[in-house]
C-alpha cells in the first residue's frame, strides 16, 4: 500500500485509524470503488499502520436494471464469499488526500 505525502500528513493528525474499503463491484459492468470510513466497520480489517486499516469487499448486484439503479443510486447488492473471490486480492493500493478529500485506487 502506498500513500502520498499529503495523505501521510493527514494520517499523522488522526486519533483513530482511517479504514479503506476496496470494493470490487460485479454488476452490469465490473467497477472498482475505494471508500473511506472514519469509524471502523463491523468486519475484520487488516492494519497497515496505527493510523490506517484496509479491507477488500467483492460484491455483486442482485439485479441489472437501470430503473432500479436510478431509484436506489446503484443496484441492490450482496457480498461474494466464494473460493474464486477469495483468490482475488488487490495487488497495489494508492491513497491520496487532495483538496480536503481522500482519494484512492487499487489494482488487481
Amino acid at each position: 500500500m502506498e500513500w502520498s505525502k499529503a495523505a501521510a500528513r493527514e494520517l499523522a493528525l488522526r486519533t483513530q485509524p482511517l479504514v479503506v474499503e476496496l470494493e470490487l463491484y460485479f454488476s452490469c459492468l465490473v467497477k472498482k470503488f475505494v471508500h473511506f470510513h472514519e469509524t471502523p466497520p463491523q468486519r475484520a480489517t487488516i492494519p497497515v499502520s496505527d493510523k490506517l486499516a484496509v479491507f477488500f469487499r467483492p460484491v455483486t448486484s442482485t439485479a441489472c436494471s437501470f430503473e432500479v439503479a436510478d431509484r436506489l443510486g446503484r443496484q441492490p447488492e450482496i457480498e461474494l464469499d466464494t473460493p474464486n473471490t477469495r483468490k482475488i486480492a488487490p495487488k497495489r493500493v494508492e491513497i491520496d488526500f487532495v483538496r480536503g478529500a481522500w482519494r484512492g485506487e487499487f489494482w488487481i
